[in-house]
């Protein structure tokens, strides 16, 4: 079987890219061990690719317009697309087309002009997502039955399974974007309040995928450098070295004001035995295990209150661990992954 995967036109398919565009490469790696596995990628900026050890072969496209030819090109059973359905008319007439939802609607950028034939189903599409809430997003949007969208996880890279124990200092981490609606002023709000005086708020600079940091981004900076316990960190170097932030960390904090597809962060930080903090919204509450608490979200009391408790417990993660690697291994998740590519040839 040939499967060509295309990435979206936000990053490139390779190690620089955000959390969807390092899903997509570990699941790639996994089907090229049995299946030939073509990656197309978009170059934002024209900037080369940065391929790493064990990624398949990559054709790179510069426009939309592009992306038919080298499909054409590459002549593959099954085309992957993420994120983006109404690309399937760019894709070879007789090929089957499998669609992955990483995100909530709003991130799918399907054009008002797109949504009829995608509603109506004029080319049939093999539909998944990466939670069960976003699958349900997935079959109210474009009209389909509950049953035609898979659940297909998404994998953790293997630094966070191999993260090593660490002591536990009074540090909240939010390891996610720096952007409003990943909570950053909620969690600001929090750590000026009394109780927290002598607790560390740690937030990484982290604006991927812009090239440049937005208004957003610097009214956030400022807002983090007005905190006298809130700090900015550049982005760690390498899944390893967040291992470690996670590893040493009191607590992770991740109240999100926008559902989540599934949350990548609450998955990494669980199965570095981190305790964690996240807001029910999206596929979060999936992605997050027993003790660790999934709160409302907007209530900065509650907040207060889990990341207070988080702190100041020892409770043992071990279970969450478990159950994240039970289901978001490199190997559970590209497990699931294949079967359900394999599904979509006839």
């Amino acid at each position: 079987m040939r499967v060509a995967i295309v990435g979206t036109d936000l990053c490139a398919l390779d190690r620089r890219g955000g959390g969807l565009e390092r899903v997509v490469l570990r699941w790639a790696a996994h089907l090229a061990a049995t299946e030939e596995v073509v990656l197309v990628s978009f170059i934002p900026g024209g900037r080369p690719l940065e391929p790493g050890p064990g990624d398949p072969d990559a054709v790179t496209v510069g426009r939309l317009a592009d992306l038919g030819p080298a499909l054409r090109a590459i002549a593959p059973d099954v085309v992957s697309l993420h994120n983006r359905p109404h690309w399937s008319r760019h894709c070879p007439e007789h090929t089957r087309v499998a669609v992955t939802f990483h995100n909530f609607a709003p991130a799918w950028k399907v054009p008002a002009s797109a949504w009829p034939s995608l509603v109506a189903g004029t080319r049939p599409l093999t539909l998944s997502a990466v939670s069960g809430a976003l699958a349900r997003e997935v079959s109210s949007r474009m009209a389909v039955p509950s049953t035609r969208v898979a659940v297909t996880p998404p994998s953790i890279d293997p630094a966070f399974i191999d993260a090593p124990g660490s002591d536990r200092g009074p540090v909240v981490l939010a390891p996610n974007r720096l952007l409003r609606k990943k909570g950053v002023q909620d969690l600001l709000a929090v750590a000026r309040r009394p109780e927290f005086a002598g607790v560390e708020f740690v937030f990484v600079d982290l604006i991927s995928p812009w090239l440049a940091p937005t208004a957003e981004h610097r009214a956030l900076r400022a807002a983090v450098d007005s905190v006298p316990n809130a700090t900015l960190v550049p982005p760690a170097g390498s899944p390893a070295e967040l291992a470690r932030w996670y590893a040493s960390c009191g607590v992770v904090a991740c109240p999100v004001r926008r559902p989540e597809g599934l949350g990548l962060v609450a998955l990494e930080a669980q199965a570095c035995r981190a305790p964690l903090v996240t807001t029910d919204m999206g596929g979060l509450r999936e992605a997050t295990f027993p003790p660790n608490r999934c709160i409302p979200p907007k209530s900065l009391p509650t907040l207060a209150d889990a990341l207070a408790e988080a702190l100041a417990t020892d409770r043992s993660r071990a279970d969450a661990r478990r159950r994240v690697l039970e289901r978001h291994s490199p190997t559970a998740a590209g497990g699931v992954f294949l079967r359900w590519v394999a599904e979509a040839v006839p």
